[in-house]
């Protein structure tokens, strides 16, 4: 059994387990692996950045899908082949412009990056913080079907991580399920705004066609008047400096995402 695919046995847990699980198996690895209390060592960076990689995995609920999904048919990669190139949801349409957006939107969670960040790096700071976690939680209570729950977190996040895109998009989501469309609206506007500030512009295609859906499908004639009658939303201030390295960081994992495509496709021929 190659390492990539025992993603479970590295966490110490089962295929069953569900996310509360795999958190506080995460962090009770994580404690035994860490590399800041060994000095360095690099077995145990190889063991925790294993580890880290496992609970990016599992503790997505699409990842996790697909990688289930590849063990029970026996293709999981082999880990000498892609160990350090992220699972890509490859059948998932994007929410941002790429799958790299995502991954990256996801990696950063709204926080400065680091002056000297790597991918590497920021995959190891990432996996100790308690806003991924809240992330990867309320996605997966939204994809498993509790939206009450999931819209309780991510207004949490929101709250911590305001200027986060997929926070804001995935509130909306769990707002429209509720029926509460003027609300769902108001964060996908605010998602397509923070988008529109990043340099470069993100397009953010289909979120702007969920909103106009949303707009079409569940707001009356008055409500449109209203709305194209009010003035525009106020600006948003300048983004950082450091949008820069976002960006540089994007098309990174963006050639990780089509270099492990490749992979697959060896594989599989």
């Amino acid at each position: 059994m190659n390492v990539r695919a025992d993603y479970y046995a590295i966490l110490g847990v089962g295929i069953a387990d569900d996310f509360d699980v795999l958190k506080r198996a995460y962090y009770r690895r994580a404690k035994e692996c860490h590399p800041d209390r060994f000095g360095g060592d690099p077995t145990k960076e190889e063991e925790f950045k294993r580890l880290v990689e496992a609970f990016d995995v599992l503790s997505d609920p699409v990842q996790r899908r697909r990688y289930d999904d590849a063990w029970r048919s026996r293709t999981a990669p082999d880990a000498t082949d892609s160990a350090s190139a992220p699972a890509f949801p490859e059948d998932e349409g994007a929410i941002l412009d790429t799958f790299a957006d995502d991954a990256l939107e996801e990696l950063i969670v709204g926080n400065t990056i680091p002056v000297n960040a790597t991918l590497q790096t920021l995959m190891l700071d990432l996996a100790r913080t308690e806003l991924f976690c809240l992330f990867r939680e309320a996605k997966t209570r939204l994809y498993g079907g509790d939206t009450p729950a999931a819209l309780r977190l991510f207004a949490r996040y929101v709250d911590l991580s305001p200027v986060n895109i997929l926070g804001h998009y995935f509130l909306g989501q769990c707002y429209a399920q509720r029926g509460r469309w003027r609300l769902a609206e108001d964060r996908f506007e605010t998602a397509i705004r923070l988008g529109g500030a990043r340099q470069p512009p993100l397009r953010l295609t289909r979120m702007r066609r969920e909103l106009a859906a949303l707009r079409r499908d569940h707001r009356g004639l008055l409500t449109r008047v209203r709305s194209l009658l009010s003035p525009p939303p106020p600006a948003l201030p300048e983004p950082p400096p450091e949008e820069s390295l976002r960006r540089e960081l994007s098309r990174q994992i963006d050639r990780l995402h089509h270099e492990h495509s490749r992979q697959r496709r060896r594989l599989k021929g």
